[in-house]
């Protein structure tokens, strides 16, 4: 949140919308901390890009559609937007802040970027689909797999984290700092997270497709690991 800055001797008063602030506890060094702050925009960003289009192919899959009303509605997956201010610190030293609105409700860890897979989070919250009853959480664990066959195996959006906002009309997934784990020669190619094909054969061995997976017509990530070698 930020503070209207008014005359001595009169209180600040509270404006705008609650935001969070965020830095990296292991970094102290300005140019350091800019380079965080930018691949933590750039991942984010790409991130949302992806979910974007998920969202839209979920939208016209036909057995992801709403089984008998639109109260079942599939919930997006999106990330927030984020950004970096810049202040001068009491030294009038330059620095950056990265910034991004603040994440109301219960925070869940669905995956990460080290093969963990998160199977219970959010109890049994479920909608009624063409394809049965469909547990919320596995739109985000799908949207991962999603990503993999979209980019022709050669990326996965993952370490997903977040809130289930259940406010609006429709649930939505509202979800920050992803990590990306790319295939390739270059290292951390999306930051310090990105695990490459570690990460990648990791998240294949533990991922257990379900209904929405189905629903999109993916590939089983059981059937071949990235190597291409049978399992």
């Amino acid at each position: 949140m930020f503070y209207e800055v008014r005359p001595k001797g009169q209180s600040s008063e509270r404006v705008g919308k609650t935001m969070v602030a965020k830095e990296s506890r292991y970094i102290v060094n300005e140019e350091s901390k800019e380079a965080f702050h930018t691949d933590f925009c750039r991942v984010q960003s790409k991130a949302k890009e992806f979910a974007m289009t998920f969202n839209d192919r979920v939208k016209r899959a036909p057995l992801l559609q709403p089984s008998e009303d639109e109260v079942s509605l599939p919930p997006p997956v999106d990330f927030l937007k984020c950004s970096v201010y810049e202040y001068s610190n009491h030294y009038g030293v330059k620095c950056g802040l990265l910034v991004e609105n603040y994440l109301k409700g219960k925070f869940t860890k669905f995956n990460s970027n080290n093969g963990y897979v998160n199977s219970e989070s959010l109890g049994d919250e479920s909608i009624d689909l063409a394809v049965g009853e469909v547990k919320l959480t596995d739109f985000v664990q799908a949207f991962s797999h999603w990503v993999y066959e979209y980019t022709n195996h050669s990326v996965i959006v993952c370490d997903l984290q977040g809130v289930l906002d259940l406010e609006g009309r429709r649930p939505i997934f509202r979800l920050t700092d992803p990590a990306i784990c790319s295939k390739g020669k270059s290292s951390h190619r999306y930051g310090k997270t990105d695990l490459g094909m570690r990460g990648i054969r990791r998240f294949c061995s533990n991922h257990v497709c379900n209904d929405v997976c189905k629903g999109l017509n993916l590939p089983s990530m059981r059937r071949k690991s990235p190597r291409g070698t049978l399992e």
